[in-house]
């Protein structure tokens, strides 16, 4: 059976990390999570704008598809538009995930055979117009345009 040696004074000082070192180590750990943590949380906003740009699209284009269905045309007005009971059928409303709203100018005007009238759309979060949309011809397709950035939501009437 081999015998252990027993510990010298020069081992016994280096059995561990010294305070030093683990804090320096803390440190490094800090200044990346400062470099990486700005730019995870705009990947990440941009992902959620462009995932509630989707649902928008996904929405009216299920729309359409209902126009083009039923041959009954379908217009689709801005949130803040009071929709009277009686014209709920024809007038509808696209709801997006909380605290996203949107705006819509003019009303988009889907005919029974599913073509679109020229609408511009704006998708706010907060106070802030995230993505500014404009649809494209009569398909329903709306593209996106970049808002000035800074731009403030225009108080709905």
């Amino acid at each position: 059976m081999p015998m252990s040696r027993p510990m010298q004074p020069a081992d016994r000082g280096r059995a561990g990390f010294s305070l030093i070192e683990i804090l320096v180590v803390l440190a490094i750990f800090a200044l990346a999570t400062a470099i990486v943590m700005p730019g995870t949380s705009r990947m990440l906003d941009q992902a959620t704008s462009h995932a509630v740009f989707f649902e928008f699209q996904r929405q009216i284009s299920d729309l359409r598809r209902e126009a083009n269905r039923t041959g009954v045309a379908i217009r689709v007005v801005d949130p803040a538009v009071d929709l009277a009971p009686e014209a709920r059928s024809e007038v509808r409303q696209i709801t997006l995930r909380e605290p996203w709203r949107y705006t819509l100018a003019p009303a988009l005007d889907i005919e029974g055979g599913g073509a679109c009238s020229a609408a511009s759309a704006n998708l706010i979060r907060g106070d802030a117009v995230i993505m500014t949309l404009r649809s494209d011809g009569s398909s329903c397709r709306f593209i996106r345009i970049i808002p000035v950035a800074g731009r403030r939501a225009e108080p709905s009437s």
